[in-house]
C-alpha cells in the first residue's frame, strides 16, 4: 500500500530530536464521498498513511503538517504554544498513550496559535475524522466532522475562497452534514456547491458527486 520511512527531525519548539514517520510512496484506489482516500489492504494501513502527514513531537506535543525543518518559531510563538499545549484537556488525558487522531488535534491547537486559516484548520479536522473512521473511533469521527464544519463555515465567511477551493469547501459542508444526519441542511449546501462550481470543466467529478450525494440525502431525509 505504501512505504513508511523514519527520519530524524528537531522540534522547532522544544528542540527535542526524534524519528518521525514519513510516507515515501503510497497507492490509492479512489476516494469516499467526503474525499477520504481509499487504500488497498487493511484499514489500519490506510490510517497510518494519513497519520504520517502530521509530525508530532513526543516530548512537547507540538504538531504540524509542514516539515519541522521549515518552521522557525519566534520566542513569543513558542511561549503561546507551550501554554496552549500544557492546558489542553485532550492532550493532558491522552498524552501518555496517544490515540491515532491525537496528532491532528495537537496540530489544530498549534495551528490556532500560529494563526492558520480556517480552511487549513478545517482540513486538519477532516483528516482526523478520516483516521477515526478507519480506526473505528466513531464518536470521535463525529466530533471532528462537527469541528471541520465549523471551520469550513468560518472559512466561507472570512477567507477569499474561489474556484475549486470554494466549490469543494461548500460541498464538504454538505457532505459532512449528511454524515451527521442533517440531511435537509446537506441538500441546501449541495445546491450551493453546484452553483459555485458552475460549468467549470475541471470540476465535472464534483458535479457527479453532488448529484449522487444529493440523491442519497433526499432518500435519507424521506
Amino acid at each position: 500500500m505504501g512505504e513508511l520511512e523514519r527520519a530524524y527531525t528537531r522540534c522547532p519548539m522544544c528542540r527535542y530530536i526524534f524519528r518521525a514517520p514519513r510516507v515515501s510512496t503510497y497507492v490509492t484506489i479512489g476516494r469516499e464521498p467526503d474525499l477520504c482516500p481509499k487504500f488497498p489492504g487493511r484499514q489500519s494501513d490506510g490510517s497510518r498513511a494519513i497519520q504520517a502527514g502530521i509530525t508530532m513531537c513526543p516530548s512537547c506535543s507540538f504538531a504540524a503538517r509542514e516539515g519541522f525543518d521549515d518552521l522557525d518559531l519566534s520566542s513569543m510563538q513558542r511561549y503561546g504554544l507551550e501554554e496552549r499545549l500544557r492546558e489542553d484537556g485532550l492532550l493532558r488525558v491522552f498524552r501518555t498513550s496517544p490515540p491515532p487522531w491525537l496528532a491532528f488535534h495537537a496540530a489544530e491547537v498549534c495551528g490556532q496559535e500560529r494563526a492558520l486559516s480556517a480552511r487549513e484548520l478545517g482540513d486538519l479536522c477532516l483528516r482526523a475524522s478520516w483516521v477515526c473512521r478507519k480506526e473505528r473511533e466513531h464518536p470521535f469521527e463525529s466530533t471532528f466532522q462537527l469541528r471541520a464544519i465549523r471551520y469550513f463555515l468560518r472559512s466561507l465567511k472570512e477567507d477569499r475562497l474561489a474556484g475549486r477551493e470554494l466549490s469543494v469547501t461548500t460541498y464538504l459542508v454538505g457532505e459532512l452534514n449528511r454524515r451527521l444526519g442533517n440531511h435537509r441542511e446537506a441538500l441546501n449546501w449541495y445546491v450551493n456547491a453546484a452553483r459555485a462550481s458552475g460549468d467549470d470543466p475541471t470540476l465535472t467529478w464534483l458535479g457527479r458527486l453532488i448529484e449522487q450525494q444529493s440523491k442519497l440525502a433526499k432518500e435519507q431525509a424521506a
